[in-house]
């Protein structure tokens, strides 16, 4: 008997080859942005032992409070610790999870009691028609592409999990097994991402609508309840409040442009163009400037509401889509990320599969007999043009420096785009177009603390350094009063530095021990230091004591293999009277200097060298 393979496992496997041909390119994307604090700085991951390390991701972090997450990316290192490429790897087997989990889900809902005589043994073709589209969608690059935004593909597995279970409890045997394997999903959820909040409650809402005038699950319901401590654990410990305004009149404007955002979401879905990596969203000031967008959202929740009351199918999928965008978009105000393409993730699968469905049941009254040829004509261009898409979305993620490009291109006002831009270049030695968009950037906006110091940083490499000062000052000026991070810290040594060549030992001083206070253990912050402590003409600066001390720290970290901090404990030796000891410390620094081949270096050093010896003499 020749072997026939059943529907479904054959639209499974179309499902598969086109998320692999779609996302394909997508392996080599370099870390970006948010990659870099979470996995790249992220020590939590360097071991999967003991097991509480990985499971307590850093805070003010994409994975803070998401130990789950946190975990995966732990696995990940430990495979291949930061090969990008095993990374990029996983992300898409997550994706393809989802799609295969959601193809399961629209196909058994399909066949539930309501919808089975509508669609009968169409259900099958109908899901995967739903499940293609969504899977190779442009609109879910920023959550597989993006690696770190594997918070949110994976929690939208789990969420797709807890539904699937949740309906095959209810459809199948093994109750029990089904029933446990639903809560386990939703508890692993919630520690992935907070938006897992909801799904207890996209369950209930499946029961409602498609198990009508069945007995209700209270185990299921309860033990999906039980979930919400593992969600309140996680949160009440999570560290990442910079983020978050809840201020009631910036709650209120932050809800208020979610309209416009809901909106631009909802664009995205039927053209997605253009993609951009990192919005700059203005937050608006009136319901007045949102008349247009408020009422297409107000109007889509009250058509929801009413198909939800009328017990209608689409007011499910309209009901998950909210519920979804809920947290980030109404409860949570999230001032630094006011809108983000992966938060459309999951919510895009209920809209697609809603759109596909509707279209197959409007297809079947107005021409039957054609619904099922043009139906895979019409899906087969669709997920052609829309695999096209995603491949050529994945390349702007090929580097940096070519998604940050994108960026500035397609938002050409994003102050944050510039600044990330000019960052890469500069770092790529290219000073010149770095400097562009710093000034582009302060342009855009004169008091952006971050653009000024980045601005005064490239300046000061190309010895512009009147310039530079200017820039940096500005840089701290708008800082003051504010705790300090990284871009102070950068602000403060390259002031101090300067200031220092110039001789203004004063002022330099007060710079580089700012630095060194957020950067205690920067070699080259404790050389210089130590250098001006030691040499200083003014008595005010001058502290030999501390000059030794920060020289001994810098030489024990570079475990004595670095002339310049070899020379500098040197000076500092010799200004204290102990000039054998700065005669060793000067012997090691000329010794590794002429090894190196840096004859300017070891001619200073045998100078110094000279003048310690006759002290001794």
């Amino acid at each position: 008997m020749p072997f026939r393979p059943r529907a479904e496992g054959v639209c499974l496997l179309l499902i598969i080859v086109a998320g692999l041909w779609s996302y394909s390119n997508s392996l080599n994307g370099a870390f970006v942005l948010d990659d870099v604090r979470a996995i790249v700085q992220n020590e939590t991951i360097r071991s999967l032992t003991p097991i509480d390390r990985p499971l307590s991701p850093p805070p003010k972090s994409t994975v803070s409070g998401r130990p789950l997450a946190n975990l995966t990316f732990a696995a990940n290192y430990a495979i291949s610790a930061l090969d990008v490429r095993s990374y990029h790897v996983v992300n898409l087997l997550i994706h393809l999870g989802c799609a295969a989990t959601l193809f399961g889900i629209v196909r058994r809902t399909l066949q539930s009691a309501p919808l089975s005589a509508t669609f009968g043994a169409d259900a099958t073709y109908v899901a995967a028609a739903a499940a293609l589209i969504w899977t190779v969608h442009p609109l879910t690059t920023a959550a597989v592409t993006y690696v770190v935004q594997r918070v949110e593909s994976l929690m939208s597995l789990f969420y797709l999990l807890t539904l699937y279970c949740a309906i095959r409890a209810a459809q199948a045997g093994r109750r029990r097994l089904w029933t446990a394997a639903c809560v386990a999903s939703c508890a692993l959820g919630m520690a992935t991402k907070e938006v897992m909040v909801t799904a207890p409650l996209a369950v209930a809402l499946w029961d409602v609508l498609f198990r009508r005038g069945e007995r209700t699950r209270w185990g299921l319901l309860a033990g999906l309840a039980a979930t919400w401590l593992v969600f309140a654990a996680l949160v009440s410990g999570e560290q990442r409040d910079a983020s978050i305004a809840w201020s009631g009149t910036m709650a209120w404007r932050y809800l208020l442009t979610q309209a416009e955002v809901l909106t631009h979401y909802l664009r995205l879905v039927f053209v997605p163009s253009p993609l951009v990596f990192l919005y700059t969203w203005p937050l608006v000031t009136s319901p007045a400037d949102v008349v247009p967008e408020g009422l297409l959202i107000l109007g889509l929740l009250a058509l929801t509401a009413f198909a939800i009351w009328k017990r209608h199918p689409v007011g499910y999928a309209g009901a998950v889509c909210f519920l979804i965008l809920a947290p980030t978009s109404s409860v949570v105000p999230i001032v630094t990320e006011i809108a983000a393409e992966h938060r459309m993730y999951l919510p895009l699968a209920a809209v697609l599969s809603a759109i596909v469905a509707t279209v197959y049941r409007a297809s079947q009254r107005v021409a039957p007999r054609l619904v099922r040829p043009a139906a895979v004509a019409v899906v087969a261009i669709v997920v052609l043009l829309l695999g096209v898409a995603t491949r050529t979305r994945n390349v702007a993620y090929a580097s940096e420096q070519q998604l940050w490009a994108d960026t500035v291109a397609k938002d050409p006002g994003n102050v944050r785009a510039h600044v990330a831009y000019g960052s890469v270049l500069a770092q790529s030695g290219q000073p010149g177009p770095a400097e562009a968009q710093f000034r582009r950037a302060v342009e855009l906006n004169g008091a952006d603390a971050i653009a000024h110091g980045r601005l005064g940083s490239v300046l000061a490499a190309q010895g512009r350094v009147d310039d530079a000062v200017v820039h940096l000052k500005q840089s701290l000026a708008l800082r003051a009063g504010v705790a300090e991070h990284d871009a102070d810290v950068d602000a403060h040594r390259m002031l101090g530095q300067i200031l220092a060549m110039q001789r203004k030992d004063g002022e330099a001083i007060v710079h580089l021990e700012r630095a060194l206070e957020g950067q205690p253990d920067h070699v080259q912050l404790l050389v210089q230091v130590a250098s001006v402590r030691a040499d200083s003409r003014d008595p005010a600066v001058r502290n030999i004591d501390r000059a030794v001390a920060l020289a001994e720290r810098a030489v024990e970290l570079t475990s004595r293999r670095e002339a310049t901090a070899l020379d500098v404990l040197g000076l500092a030796y010799a200004r204290q009277g102990r000039f054998a000891e700065a005669i060793s410390a000067a012997q090691d620094a000329l010794a590794i200097a002429r090894a190196s081949g840096n004859a300017a270096a070891a001619t200073s050093i045998e100078s110094r060298l000279g003048a310690y010896q006759a002290q001794l003499k």
